[in-house]
């Protein structure tokens, strides 16, 4: 088990991911039309990768610790149910994903915000999904790991309530309330940070 450090782009938002093991959680890229128009929402497509893809590392909040800058991290929502969306308002770094319930233990973290040389404990790419909104030229992008994915989200949500490591911190407070409230993105608003 080791810590790995994070950050947002500027630094001002930086902490560290705790205790973590092959078991904490697994990799993946996602292509979903959703995860690209927040990025261009947030004007930092530059995270994307070249198809379009955002790199996770899927986890439980409990893996999760803000050092500082946490007045700086805010939420974005495409919609009023869609996913939240976490991120640093200081230069717009997204950092990481959770539901809008606190009832499941999952967090994505953005594997950008974690540099490069200290990514190896974060393990190799366990899936591919959404990848009918791969953008730009080369060829199609194999999709894979999908029920994986799936399985593995709940694996880790029994093993945090089992564990008694349940804990929805830093993102929703003891009374389930989510710690800042989300800016919710207007249709029109939604509509011009979608990619063609």
């Amino acid at each position: 088990m080791g810590d790995i450090p994070f950050s947002c782009t500027c630094g001002t938002v930086n902490g560290r991911l705790v205790d973590i093991d092959k078991k904490a959680g697994s990799r993946i890229t996602c292509y979903c039309k959703d995860c690209q128009t927040a990025a261009h929402a947030l004007g930092r497509s530059d995270l994307l990768n070249a198809r379009g893809g955002s790199d996770i590392y899927q986890t439980t909040p409990a893996h999760i610790r803000i050092d500082e800058g946490a007045t700086h991290v805010a939420c974005l929502r495409l919609s009023p149910k869609g996913l939240m969306r976490w991120y640093a308002e200081c230069c717009n770094t997204p950092l990481f994903n959770t539901l809008p319930s606190p009832k499941l233990c999952f967090s994505g973290v953005l594997v950008h915000t974690v540099a490069e040389e200290a990514r190896d404990p974060l393990g190799p790419l366990t899936a591919e999904t959404f990848t009918e909104g791969a953008t730009g030229e080369g060829p199609p992008v194999r999709k894979y790991g999908f029920a994986r994915t799936g399985f593995n989200i709940m694996r880790r949500h029994l093993r945090a309530k089992l564990g008694r490591a349940a804990t929805m911190a830093p993102f929703f407070d003891a009374d389930g309330a989510a710690t800042c409230t989300p800016r919710v993105l207007t249709l029109e608003e939604r509509n011009a940070a979608c990619p063609d």
